[in-house]
């Protein structure tokens, strides 16, 4: 009974070590896991303690800031005439500026006025003086707020000034008003404009310039398939066969150019001109245009937006300038010819690289009416045969090696024949004397003598008529080949029609 007892005690003991053990783990897990809330929650805190101070920083520094600005008020009303002006800028009330020197917006925004309601006159005295004192800004004002009211007849002098020559590198707004009079934006003068600036711009390009960008059109045209569906019909062995096979892959890539053009040629016709057709992201480069502040002004504004988004976001994010880098001329127009692009915007820049254009379509045309040679040498079983549209010139070359590969050594034949001739003999000699066991070896040669001749003899026409059924086959597989060439020289025709007339086609199109 004693042992029972303490038997069970033990089992008792170790029951409440492992409810303690148990106790502990989940004790140990939930601290675990209250550390880490803990920590996310510190750091969310941190998170936002740091905004906190931030935003209120940006806050006090902006109430600095907003008194400052107090002083540039002059500036900050002719904006808001301005914005009222644009607002209604299809029937505007009147407008009563009063003039902030060295501030090009006053003055922009009365020329506008002056040429909403026809006065030419004062619209040309103010238009001068806000030129004189910002004439990029004023241009591009003027340009842009024009589209907006949809007036494009008067748009003419102030896009030629905002959208100037091109040069080897464009900036944000030149690249914008490049698309937008391609889209027809500005009707069917910014449409004119835009290509006289891009052809002085091709045109004026130095000869290794434009010969290095002539390259990368053609490697661009070439890049747009491989034309291996249009020779897949060519057995095998002709697969290789640059003179078979490159010319219908020059002609799939000239009718592939062709269609590309073609698709652009719609956006000829140019869109209705109205307000509607304005672009979003000219109207807001047309706001912050507006709101971008004097000279002096500028910095300080351009400070109070960040703060701004700084109490309002966390944190400041720096709009693009309207005169940031836009890309480079070149790659930009070839990305609109080559790229996703809209058709207007191809049908751009098909008319300003025509010249690459035309001398790919040539070259196209030229390579794909290229004749095969009247006869090919190729290699068919291991064996080199001229094969033309009558067949092989001679298979005897190829006869000769095929039954070189498969001759067999005649003295093993030989050798079989003469050893059994000398055990017939040997028998011959021994069995008449009686010599007992003595005729066994002789019968042995004999019979080795016949096996290994009559075995040799087998492999010898086994290895013939495997020679019979090579030779057929190479004469077969050339007789396929002759029949390809056959067919291939009367593609030739077809094919050569076929690519003059894509060649003529794209010729017209970028004439």
């Amino acid at each position: 009974m004693s042992d029972w007892a303490d038997y069970r005690q033990d089992r008792q003991i170790r029951g409440l070590q492992e409810e303690v053990n148990a106790a502990y783990q989940y004790a140990d897990h939930r601290s675990r896991t209250l550390q880490s809330k803990l920590s996310q929650v510190q750091g969310t805190l941190e998170r936002r303690i740091d905004r906190l101070a931030r935003s209120f920083d940006a806050f006090v520094e902006l109430s600095d800031l907003r008194m400052e600005l107090a002083t540039f008020d002059r500036e900050s009303a002719i904006r808001a005439d301005t914005r009222r002006l644009l607002r209604e800028i299809t029937d505007p009330s009147g407008l009563d500026l009063a003039d902030c020197p060295g501030y090009w917006l006053g003055p922009a925004a009365e020329a506008l006025h002056a040429l909403l309601r026809g006065d030419e006159v004062a619209a040309e005295s103010h238009a001068a003086e806000a030129t004189r004192r910002d004439e990029e800004r004023t241009a591009l004002f003027l340009t842009l707020a024009l589209a907006v009211a949809g007036r494009n007849s008067l748009v003419t002098p102030w896009l030629a000034r905002a959208l100037p020559a091109l040069e080897t590198t464009v900036t944000r707004v030149r690249r914008l008003l490049w698309t937008a009079c391609a889209e027809g934006v500005f009707g069917e003068t910014g449409r004119s404009h835009i290509e006289q600036r891009l052809a002085e711009f091709v045109d004026g390009l130095p000869a290794k310039a434009a010969d290095a960008e002539g390259a990368r059109w053609r490697e661009k045209i070439a890049s747009e398939g491989s034309g291996r569906a249009e020779t897949s019909w060519l057995p095998r062995v002709l697969q290789s066969e640059a003179a078979l096979t490159e010319p219908p892959a020059y002609a799939a890539r000239l009718a592939r150019l062709r269609t590309r053009l073609e698709e652009a040629l719609p956006a000829a016709e140019p869109p209705a001109e109205t307000a509607d057709a304005v672009p979003e992201e000219l109207g807001a480069l047309l706001t912050g245009l507006v709101d971008e502040g004097s000279p002096d002004e500028a910095p300080l504004l351009a400070r109070a937006r960040e703060l701004r988004q700084i109490i309002e976001n966390g944190a400041a994010t720096t709009p693009k300038a309207w005169d940031a880098p836009g890309g480079e001329t070149l790659e930009l127009l070839r990305g609109d010819m080559f790229e996703k692009s809209t058709p207007a915007r191809r049908l751009l820049a098909l008319r300003a690289g025509r010249r690459w254009i035309a001398a790919a379509a040539e070259d196209l045309a030229e390579k794909a009416s290229r004749q095969a040679p009247e006869r090919l040498r190729v290699r068919v079983g291991g064996y080199y045969l001229s094969i033309g549209p009558d067949g092989p010139d001679s298979t005897a070359e190829m006869e000769a090696g095929v039954d070189a590969q498969y001759a067999t050594n005649p003295l093993a034949e030989r050798a079989g024949l003469i050893l059994a001739g000398a055990g017939v003999v040997l028998l011959a000699v021994t069995i008449p004397l009686g010599l007992g066991a003595l005729p066994v070896l002789p019968g042995v040669v004999t019979v080795g003598g016949a096996v290994l001749w009559l075995v040799q003899r087998h492999a010898r026409r086994v290895a013939a008529q495997a020679a019979v059924r090579e030779k057929a086959r190479i004469i077969r597989e050339a007789g396929q080949i002759t029949e390809a060439i056959r067919e291939h020289r009367s593609r030739y025709e077809t094919l050569a029609t076929s690519a003059a007339k894509d060649r003529d086609a794209v010729l017209t199109i970028v004439d």
